[in-house]
């Protein structure tokens, strides 16, 4: 079976372009559009890896972070965030005091080989069937 990967960002380029890239690596792709609405998914689905914009309405990345690393059943998935902001990476750092940082941060637009990498590192699988 094959490792879940839910990817959170209200942008649909972005949310098409990285399940795009994830199916053809052989993950199971869920998306949310909103941090309320990902953090229901994430509750009813468990996945395997979570990518995180952090710009977003409703509930802010960091927001949605904090949440799931508060979470008994989903604080050890790791999480991804992905942002166009990475410049103010020291200045987010502040915003995961009392949890623990994120597995990695990627600047926006992310590469290809970056993400696949990045994802068979976190999920411990190939991805593939």
């Amino acid at each position: 079976m094959s490792a879940t990967i839910l990817i959170v960002d209200d942008e649909q380029d972005i949310r098409t372009y990285l399940k795009t890239l994830f199916t053809k690596e052989g993950y199971s792709i869920l998306t949310a559009r909103d941090g309320e609405e990902a953090l229901s998914v994430a509750r009813e689905s468990h996945p395997d890896l979570i990518f995180v914009d952090i710009m977003m309405p409703k509930r802010t990345g960091i927001m949605l972070y904090r949440r799931l690393k508060k979470d008994p059943d989903l604080e050890t998935v790791p999480v991804v965030i992905l942002t166009g902001l990475s410049q103010y990476r020291t200045f987010f750092a502040q915003d995961f005091e009392g949890v623990r940082p994120p597995e990695a941060f990627v600047e926006k637009p992310p590469h290809r080989e970056e993400l696949v990498k990045l994802a068979k590192r976190l999920t411990g699988a190939g991805g593939g069937p």
